[in-house]
């Protein structure tokens, strides 16, 4: 009996670490599959990983999403493909194309995230407080949200960390075996962060570029002399020889399509740096700025500020606000009279990463979404922290019961939050309902898998043999039921969107909000059709139609239409048949 008391006091940390991680694992995996999130970019996605897992690796292609932000005059910047590879290992793993299996990467992502989380703190932050930090980002109501479907800048908290952690243990190791392999570390995470999304690609490069030069003082000649030693000379050649061909490795697809296509991807990169900015006055651009980041730290520390109502949300803000000014000015004060090299790292880190950040936002203001502060899931939390140290270390044992009791608000609150986003997404499934917690983009419409499956299911099951099915539906869900049709395997079901046709045997279905019912098709088609079935399915409805006064050939022949794409694929590369019609695919950011 003593002995277990012994170890649970020994090692109480870690075991509450792991009660942590199981209750995040369940947050994240709740009715998984039937409420995910599964919309254009997701479905366009899954169409070209599936027939990369179906007919093989050769139709894996060498660039990765687009970047849906930037207009170009020519072609489309695109990220690395890392973010595809991920997905088609999953897909490979659970030999399956369902929807929810490329929806894991980004699952596992987030969930490994957390006990790299902690690990990432405990280079500053006493056990305890690296917990009570952990826990409050392992529950954070946003921080789930984006766990639980597929998008590519999902995954881009956890190589944040990674990319973070190996330079704070790269920069501090003396021993140069184990200098090498923090280094191949993070350079790893800075790769793989650097092709998830186009954001987190100079929000890496600038915060660890500026970390080093801090680190270096490269303001201080003698620092600087230290550099151009002989030996300083050489251990640089080394590190830079591991660091490129560690960067070759993830970035050999993005250079072998530029070499294929000259360089037409490096010219639209550049094209997008030198892109005009928002002519929008600066003074508009700083007020929006504010308002957004206002809103979205609320969002992530206290799951509330969902409306951008900044009046309605006084005390949450105001709370958010204390605590991450508090944080930020406690940080630069510790700096002053920090003597131990990784705890100066640490806090410089902190400071820098949330002044690029905010630097970054200003410029792409009005732009701003959730996923943008991907970037900066952990600061406030880590801000936090530094609060937390500074009223321990000042009032000693009794600021326990104020940081215990402000970590178990947070969780409180953000508890809460998910709470009423899956009873909205319980009661969606089966009934209309206004989704106000569905924060992924601005139209809220709370449709997910689980509905459009069943909707397809019930157009699937009314259609005839031999019959040609047309469908009309929300743009947004065009890709995703002709993901879910495609899926059917079945070679003579012919199916496209809605038109109307002189063939004979064509049959009409149409997918609706339930709340507009068959009102979007009399608005484009007009009045004249008939209605034979109907099924609701959530927020959908479903209806099987027919249009009595079409014009009908007894020789019309169904075409389907096809798809071209300006990607390259590796079976481009290495001379295999692929078939030229493959549809353009891909996400956006």
């Amino acid at each position: 009996m003593h002995t277990y008391i012994d170890f649970v006091k020994k090692n109480w940390v870690i075991l509450a670490l792991l009660v942590v991680l199981t209750g995040a694992i369940f947050v994240r995996t709740y009715h998984f599959d039937e409420w995910l999130y599964f919309k254009m970019d997701q479905s366009r996605d899954a169409l070209m990983l599936s027939n990369a897992i179906i007919n093989g690796p050769e139709y894996l292609p060498l660039l990765g999403p687009r970047v849906g932000a930037v207009k170009l005059e020519h072609g489309m910047l695109r990220l690395g493909p890392i973010y595809y590879y991920f997905q088609y290992l999953s897909g490979t793993i659970f030999d399956s194309t369902h929807p929810s299996v490329f929806a894991y990467p980004d699952l596992f992502f987030s969930l490994l995230t957390i006990p790299l989380l902690f690990l990432f703190l405990r280079l500053y932050f006493s056990p305890r407080l690296s917990l009570f930090i952990t826990t409050m980002y392992a529950f954070s109501f946003l921080i789930i949200e984006y766990s639980r479907f597929a998008w590519n800048p999902n995954a881009l908290q956890f190589f944040i960390l990674l990319s973070f952690y190996g330079l704070l243990r790269f920069l501090n190791e003396e021993r140069s075996r184990h200098k090498k392999w923090w280094l191949v570390l993070f350079v790893t995470g800075l790769t793989v962060g650097s092709q998830l999304h186009f954001f987190g690609f100079f929000s890496l490069l600038g915060i660890s570029s500026l970390l080093i030069l801090f680190h270096l003082r490269v303001w201080n000649k003698e620092s600087v002399k230290k550099m151009f030693v002989k030996q300083s000379l050489k251990q640089f050649a080394v590190f830079f020889t591991i660091a490129l061909g560690v960067f070759l490795v993830f970035y050999t697809p993005v250079i072998m399509s530029d070499v294929m296509k000259s360089g037409q991807n490096t010219h639209n990169f550049f094209e997008a740096l030198g892109s005009k900015a928002d002519k929008r006055p600066l003074i508009e651009k700083v007020k929006k700025d504010i308002k957004e980041n206002l809103t979205y730290y609320c969002l992530l520390t206290t799951s509330e500020c969902y409306t951008s109502d900044l009046r309605k949300n006084a005390i949450p803000i105001s709370a958010t606000v204390f605590a991450m000014a508090s944080g930020f000015f406690l940080a630069l004060l510790r700096l002053r009279k920090e003597k131990k090299s990784l705890a100066r790292d640490f806090l410089i880190l902190s400071i820098i990463w949330f002044g690029v950040f905010s630097i970054l936002t200003l410029p792409v203001a009005f732009q701003l979404r959730p996923r943008f502060y991907i970037v900066v899931f952990a600061i406030p939390f880590i801000f936090l922290g530094f609060l937390y140290e500074f009223l321990e270390e000042r009032f000693g044992r009794k600021a326990l019961f104020v940081t215990t009791g402000i970590t178990l608000a947070v969780l409180a609150v953000n508890i809460h939050g998910t709470a009423v986003w899956f009873d909205e997404q319980t009661r969606a499934q089966i009934d209309t309902v206004d989704t106000t917690r569905t924060l992924i983009l601005k139209n809220k419409d709370g449709v997910t898998l689980g509905q459009l499956e069943r909707a397809t299911d019930w157009m699937y099951a009314r259609h005839q043999v031999g019959s040609s099915l047309f469908y009309y539906v929300k743009p947004e869900h065009v890709r995703p039921i002709k993901f879910l049709f495609t899926s059917k395997n079945e070679k003579d079901f012919n199916f496209m969107t809605m038109k109307i046709t002189a063939e004979p045997r064509a049959q009409y279905f149409a997918v609706t909000p339930a709340k507009n019912g068959i009102a979007p098709v009399t608005k484009k088609f007009g009045h004249d059709l008939v209605i034979l079935d109907q099924a609701q399915f959530g927020q959908l409805m479903v209806y099987e139609i027919n249009f009595p006064k079409r014009q009908i050939f007894d020789n019309y022949r169904f075409s389907r239409r096809g798809g071209s794409t300006d990607r390259i694929f590796w079976g481009d590369v290495l001379g295999m048949k692929k078939d030229a019609n493959v549809p353009e695919v891909g996400g956006g950011e």
